[in-house]
């Protein structure tokens, strides 16, 4: 069997976005705006809109609303408007803004993760081209975990080895939370059904500490909120997350239970799906200035210390990267599907 390569991302910590920001703070550039924020001169007076494909308080929501003032600041519109349009696991809003005039007005942020394999299968309502999206930017590093609640006592190894039927919470079907818990547990041979009815992860979470489901599959910051009653079990990564360094990865999972090749080479790929996460697009066809614009807009609010402070308040993990970056992981991403195909099968 021929070895995938190794593709490796870089991402701009918090910390390193800092240090960017202060070194640059004593240098005067000239970016053609005639704005000392960054501004651009097509869209002063302008109204931006923002689309998150889900409701009210969850992570999408909260990047959205913290990074609106600091897209002003830095693009030079006169207003930053958040528009909430949940429904179909994220694809409304996301084929909303995938299938707006193309003038720069309206961007989103999408499950990117979600997308590629809606796009892989060919998903009903579907009818987005992740290879096509103008990529702005990512603003975080926060992996997605599967969680157990503490009261319960689960750990990964005895969800796998006791071998008994489960119920999995997740966000939406087709979502990446739905897909990456479909495709962990078929990999481990896990008995499993999916529950995934929510508007976002927020109502996920309300239905998981109610009592509903054995699991959840959510984002990193969405459990660190239920510190002392909900605990990761897994990180879907390839790699150790500083702030879980004691939660196991899906490929060290795969390794202690002797998975073979195959899947341990899918669980692999699908780290690098995962790896996506919360990323803002703009539709196909902006104009090239226009989207230069927003993507540098973009980097200089994920450079500002007030927004890392801001993002780190409301409990998010800040790590930048960049929209020709996602550009090119999307693409990667869609050409894992032959390792996935057997995977994704789920009787509900």
């Amino acid at each position: 069997m021929q070895r995938r390569p190794v593709r490796r991302r870089v991402w701009w910590t918090a910390a390193a976005l800092t240090l960017t920001t202060v070194m640059a703070s004593g240098c005067k550039t000239n970016n053609g705006s005639g704005s000392t924020s960054g501004g651009s001169s097509s869209y002063s007076g302008q109204t931006l809109t923002v689309v998150v494909p889900y409701g009210p308080g969850g992570g999408y929501d909260q990047w959205a609303r913290v990074l609106a003032p600091y897209l002003k600041k830095y693009l030079g519109v006169a207003e930053v408007k958040v528009e909430n349009v949940p429904g179909g696991g994220g694809l409304i809003g996301t084929n909303q803004v995938y299938n707006a005039k193309p003038d720069g007005l309206t961007i989103g942020d999408t499950n990117a993760g979600g997308d590629v394999f809606d796009q892989m299968d060919q998903a009903d309502g579907y009818s987005s081209d992740v290879t096509k999206m103008d990529w702005i930017g990512r603003p975080d590093n926060d992996p997605h975990v599967i969680a157990t609640r503490d009261a319960d006592n689960l750990t990964f190894d005895s969800i796998v080895t006791k071998g008994q039927p489960i119920k999995a919470l997740a966000t939406g079907k087709g979502s990446s939370d739905y897909n990456s818990a479909v495709i962990i547990y078929n990999a481990f041979g896990v008995p499993f059904q999916m529950v995934a009815a929510f508007s976002g992860s927020s109502d996920e979470k309300a239905a998981f500490m109610s009592g509903e489901g054995a699991t959840a599959s959510l984002s990193a910051s969405d459990i660190a909120a239920l510190t002392g009653k909900a605990s990761p079990v897994i990180v879907v990564s390839a790699q150790k997350f500083s702030k879980l360094p004691n939660t196991p990865t899906i490929v060290d999972e795969a390794k202690q239970h002797n998975l073979s090749a195959d899947k341990v080479q899918a669980l692999t790929a699908l780290a690098d799906v995962m790896d996506l996460g919360h990323a803002f697009f703009a539709p196909p066809g902006v104009p090239a200035d226009k989207l230069a614009a927003l993507r540098t807009a973009f980097q200089k609010a994920m450079q500002d210390p007030d927004l890392l402070a801001a993002a780190q308040k409301a409990g998010l993990y800040p790590g930048f990267e960049s929209g020709q970056d996602l550009v090119q992981a999307s693409q990667d991403a869609l050409g894992e599907k032959s390792l996935f195909i057997n995977l994704l099968k789920t009787s509900s």
